[in-house]
């Protein structure tokens, strides 16, 4: 059984088990007459629908997180460079930074160093999908625009230096990026291009720290 599916069996036991007790303390309830033991009863029977009301909520989370997972990975699959060259559009306009020295990383090491938590992994995963289509996307658009490529990363730097400035760090951070990516766009298409063009800055050091 995957992390997924395990984390949503035991999330499903566990809201059986909390209903099947609410029902338990509802039943002791209606038949207490003694005022000290309503009141155990009732405080049991707040913290089991707060028990419920939080295991929902993560439930919900964990299914809704898998659906656009697996959306966004079918949408990887199929985008082309027209997406890509819609996503950086925008990012273009940055000005160029002064230090271009980088320290290259292995993308492991730089997902411990910065923090990054498994679902930020995941959503890395599937931007290296298109990582190579990038590369090409890139490599043909000097050709149009000379610095092209030192555009693109300055406007990602911008972009992180703003977010950084403002306290945003770790999973927080790469998902504003992401957001940032593909212009906050709800396409899937458009999001799958970001993260593709996210990962491949990720993975040259372009972008969080080396």
């Amino acid at each position: 059984m995957d992390p997924y599916q395990q984390r949503k069996h035991d999330l499903d036991d566990n809201i059986k088990n909390c209903l099947i007790l609410q029902k338990k303390y509802e039943d002791e309830l209606l038949l207490e007459d003694d005022p000290g033991q309503i009141a155990k009863l009732e405080a049991k029977l707040a913290k089991i629908k707060e028990n419920i009301a939080n295991y929902q909520t993560e439930l919900n989370d964990l299914v809704g997180g898998k659906i656009e997972e697996d959306s966004l990975t079918r949408a990887m699959t199929a985008i082309t460079f027209r997406e890509l060259e819609m996503v950086t559009q925008g990012i273009l306009c940055m000005p160029l930074p002064t230090d271009t020295n980088f320290i290259v990383l292995p993308p492991q090491q730089k997902i411990l160093k910065n923090e990054l938590t498994g679902a930020v992994q995941t959503r890395l995963m599937t931007g290296a999908i298109q990582a190579r289509m990038v590369g090409h996307f890139v490599e043909n658009m000097v050709n149009l625009i000379p610095d092209f490529p030192e555009r693109l990363k300055a406007g990602f730097e911008q972009e992180y230096q703003r977010l950084r400035e403002r306290g945003i760090v770790g999973d927080a951070l790469f998902f504003a990026l992401q957001e940032f990516s593909c212009n906050r766009s709800s396409d899937y298409d458009l999001q799958a291009a970001g993260i593709a063009v996210l990962y491949y800055l990720f993975e040259k050091c372009e972008v969080f720290e080396r």
